[in-house]
């Protein structure tokens, strides 16, 4: 077998099993899905699912993870000028994908999935997003604001909490209306903890 078959064949396995977690998610919630439900549902082995993940944790954070890195390879204009009213295409991007996928995220998101995991997701996506605010200086320690880390955890948690709300209502906005919504919670948070009169963010 050629290294492009097998690693075609590789692709195929993790598409099928990603393909099935979704279902079964939707079906019957992330936290009542086992491995064997997977392998069964994608018709795979479970010698073969364990050669490529420790567990449906890991699949689920394969598949977040490829997501992000397909949003993040469409990067952005880097002149737009981003404000409260701008969000940028990448967090927009972001909704789109959710709004597409609204029954999984819905009960991902929900009381039988899992948004803590899902969150530590996107930690360093949204880490980022402070070193873009300031890109040229140090973020000094300042004992009267919030630190990073607590404004980072905020944001995210936050942030599950707002879609998951966006998504139990039905997408009452368009993603690009509900991306500016986000962005200016965003802003004004990251803004408190890096002392900026005014913050420029850029999801």
């Amino acid at each position: 077998m050629t290294k492009n078959s097998e690693d075609l064949r590789v692709r195929r396995t993790r598409a099928l099993l990603q393909k099935a977690l979704i279902e079964l998610t939707i079906e019957k919630g992330f936290t009542d899905v086992t491995v064997r439900d997977i392998t069964e549902r994608a018709m795979v082995n479970r010698s073969t699912f364990y050669h490529h993940y420790q567990d449906k944790y890991a699949l689920l954070s394969q598949y977040i993870d490829e997501v992000i890195a397909l949003i993040q390879a469409q990067e952005d204009d880097p002149s737009q000028v981003n404000d409260p009213d701008q969000p940028s295409a990448g967090l927009v991007r972001i909704l789109q994908h959710v709004q597409a996928n609204a029954d999984f995220y819905r009960v991902l998101l929900g009381k039988k999935g899992d948004p803590a995991f899902c969150a530590q997701s996107f930690r360093r996506f949204i880490e980022q997003q402070f070193r873009h605010m300031r890109p040229d200086q140090e973020v000094q320690a300042d004992h009267s604001k919030p630190p990073i880390d607590l404004s980072v955890s905020y944001i995210l948690h936050a942030g599950i909490g707002a879609i998951l709300w966006w998504l139990e209502n039905d997408q009452p906005c368009s993603p690009e209306q509900f991306a500016v919504w986000l962005n200016q919670f965003s802003m004004a948070d990251m803004s408190v903890s890096l002392g900026l009169e005014s913050p420029n963010l850029s999801l």
